[in-house]
């Protein structure tokens, strides 16, 4: 039974001790780019950990590619967040200063609460300096650097990458684990990134004939085996079994939080709480932040098409106009002479032409809205600011068309 449905079989702790012991552990690209987002204490302690390791780490090819490729996007994104909540400190500040309003403070009070907001804005000032210097010199990238040297896997050539991509197609349809997830969000070969990393993964294990250990902090259900209630139960069966298929090797997944903490365990250290509390609140904010995209998307997907449905109404009632030959008759009756009745076609023309502008108007503010509502149904990183860009877009549509009549 336990060979048959190996992805189905819950490790021992004697099992789990004997993957550590003989086995690789391999880093996802999100595990890296995690560290420009922690305090700088969490970032040493995990830094520190991962080098207390170096002779069972490993860096597949995919995963150093992302981290390389997407750094400098989370450095700039690490500082714009700082800039924000400098913005809000000062403008609390500004709010509280206000003498024309309750509470009033004392003095002393007061000039303690200023210095207060002073020595917060000269910290956040700090790391945003020390987060523009990393566009510079990244003392992060270094130490990783270093740590992984020699440790790095090979890259796929072009001829076995577009093998993977062929097959992805394949996997995807059939929801086979992992990265059907990514089809959603991902455009062209960027979809199958994670599918390229668990090729490499399994190559490893297969080359160098080891157990897997991934750290990861993905969430995603193409990775994690999920119980309806929420509950973690591993990684998904189908990875732990196509790993022992091709390379008769166990595999096993943690998240940066317990790679910290069964990692500390393991050496035999004494596992840093404020680091761990640190990984775990980012984690709860990430899956808080999901939670309400989904509500939010919910909502923008709602209220979108009700403006859909209004504006497919108006254009069924402009097609019936357009297309209404008791109007052109109408238009024609009970005129005397020519020259009126000239001038009731040149109306009529007219009015016509307006109907198709509006028509043509309607049909490309649709199409707008359904290309934008299918996109945020599947991007995961909804915001506000996508309802103020399709209303400016639609105010455009009608100004245009007005400018035109």
């Amino acid at each position: 039974m336990k060979t048959i449905f190996q992805g189905y079989y819950k490790k021992t702790e004697e099992e789990i001790k004997a993957i550590w012991d003989n086995g690789l552990i391999i880093f996802d690209t999100n595990v890296l780019l995690n560290l420009y987002r922690y305090s700088d204490t969490t970032r040493e302690t995990l830094i520190d950990l991962i080098s207390k390791f170096s002779d069972k780490i490993y860096l597949p090819h995919q995963a150093a590619l992302e981290y390389n490729r997407n750094r400098y996007e989370v450095i700039a994104e690490q500082e714009k967040a700082y800039k924000d909540f400098l913005s809000k400190i000062s403008q609390i500040q500004q709010d509280l200063q206000s003498t024309n309003k309750p509470p009033f403070l004392s003095s002393s009070i007061d000039s303690k609460l200023n210095k207060v907001f002073e020595n917060v804005s000269i910290e956040v000032e700090d790391s945003i300096k020390k987060y523009c210097n990393f566009l510079k010199e990244d003392p992060i990238y270094n130490k990783l650097a270093t740590i992984f040297k020699s440790k790095l896997g090979d890259e796929f050539k072009n001829e076995e990458l577009e093998i993977i991509y062929k097959e992805g197609e394949n996997r995807y349809a059939k929801k086979i684990p992992p990265g059907f997830e990514d089809e959603k969000t991902k455009e062209g070969f960027r979809k199958f990134g994670d599918l390229v990393l668990w090729k490499q993964i399994i190559k490893i294990s297969k080359d160098l004939d080891k157990d897997i250990i991934l750290i990861t902090d993905e969430r995603k259900i193409d990775w994690w085996w999920k119980l309806k209630d929420g509950r973690n139960m591993g990684p998904r069966q189908e990875l732990v079994e196509e790993v022992y298929k091709e390379s008769q090797k166990q595999f096993h997944m943690y998240s940066s939080e317990r790679f910290l903490s069964y990692g500390q365990t393991y050496l035999k250290e004494q596992i840093n709480k404020k680091a761990l509390e640190e990984i775990q609140a980012m984690k709860f904010a990430e899956l808080e932040t999901l939670k309400n995209n989904e509500k939010n998307n919910y909502y923008f997907k709602e209220t979108t098409r009700d403006q859909t449905d209004v504006l497919h109404k108006r254009l069924l009632e402009i097609e019936k106009l357009i297309h209404n030959d008791d109007k052109v008759i109408s238009f024609l009756n009970d005129h005397n002479n020519i020259e009126d009745i000239e001038e009731k076609v040149n109306n009529y023309n007219n009015y016509v032409l307006g109907l198709r502008k509006e028509r043509d108007s309607i049909k490309e503010k649709i199409e707008f809205i359904n290309k934008h509502l299918y996109r945020n149904s599947y991007n995961n990183t909804y915001n506000s600011e996508l309802d103020h860009e399709i209303f400016t877009k639609l105010i455009k549509i009608d100004r245009d068309r007005d400018n035109n009549k």
